[in-house]
């Protein structure tokens, strides 16, 4: 009986050390798997940071021009010189649909908030009646488009595009 046990504990004498190596495999597998789920998780998390701060900088940089623009006469010289731009050529206007047939080409901005903005322009798009409810023949509104583009060094971006309505005297 004792060298039937003695030859069952030969046998298995290997045994041990290769399912500890087994094991030690699947958790490496485990831990490398988890490393790269938490920097893809990271790198995600980093982009959303990224966009929100440019579109929070174009969206400032909107307002900002906005504001400018209502501040003083003399801060409108740019909405005058984009009503005196050649209309926007057919090519153009059919890569914008959107835009009406009467729309003028874009005047660049310069930058007001410091942000890293690529392109600021505004586009005189159309002379209409006023339709806010006034009965007063003698006002017409001016429709501009103010566009805005912020870049980050990451290659990140944002453009956006505002409308402006002015009410003017004939």
């Amino acid at each position: 009986m004792r060298s039937q046990l003695n030859a069952a504990f030969i046998h298995q004498t290997g045994a041990t050390l290769i399912v500890a190596l087994i094991f030690l495999l699947v958790l490496t597998i485990a831990g490398v798997t988890a490393m790269r789920f938490s920097t893809f998780e990271e790198r995600m998390a980093s982009n959303t940071q990224f966009r929100n701060q440019v579109f929070q900088q174009t969206q400032n940089e909107l307002r900002s021009q906005l504001l400018a623009f209502n501040a003083s006469l003399a801060n409108r010289a740019p909405l005058l010189a984009a009503m005196n731009q050649p209309r926007e050529s057919v090519e153009n206007l059919a890569e914008l649909p959107m835009l009406p047939s009467s729309s003028r080409q874009a005047v660049l901005l310069a930058p007001i908030t410091g942000a890293q903005t690529a392109d600021n322009t505004v586009r005189f798009t159309r002379e209409v009646m006023c339709d806010d409810g006034s009965s007063i023949p003698d006002f017409v509104c001016m429709d501009f488009e103010l566009n805005a583009k912020t870049e980050l060094e990451s290659g990140t971006y944002s453009w956006q595009t505002q409308g402006i309505m002015f009410q003017n005297n004939k």
